[in-house]
């Protein structure tokens, strides 16, 4: 009985051990993607700038996030989210962000999935550079 128990022990140690491992190396995966995401974010919000006419009257608020699938430079996927119930402003002005990630192809070398935030400060910050 007590090999027994000592190889059950030894099996659940080894067990506990490897999931240990697993969700490290998960952990591990989601942190290097969460950096590659913002710094695509980043440069993909950056090169939005240089193409981007957005309605006039703008609102002293607004917010869309925007989800981006870059392959070979150039968006594959793209989706114009709103944080709350759009504005008409809002909604005209979703498709000039969405031809401006378009139209300021192409993006470098980057490959995967971006998400980025697009507020009246962030427009106002990225203009002034």
């Amino acid at each position: 009985m007590t090999i027994q128990m000592d190889i059950l022990m030894h099996s659940l140690t080894k067990t506990f051990f490897y999931y240990v491992l697993i969700a490290s190396v998960a952990l591990a995966m989601n942190v290097t993607g969460a950096h590659t995401s913002e710094d695509g974010g980043n440069i993909v919000f950056n090169q939005m700038l240089k193409c981007l006419k957005l309605p006039a009257d703008a609102p002293s608020a607004y917010s869309f996030l925007i989800v981006a699938v870059i392959k070979d430079g150039s968006a594959d996927f793209l989706s114009v989210n709103f944080r709350t119930p759009p504005s008409e402003w809002e909604k005209t002005a979703a498709p000039s962000i969405a031809d401006a990630i378009t139209e300021c192809e192409p993006y470098r070398s980057i490959s995967g999935r971006t998400e980025f935030a697009v507020t009246r400060e962030l427009i106002e910050a990225g203009s002034k550079n």
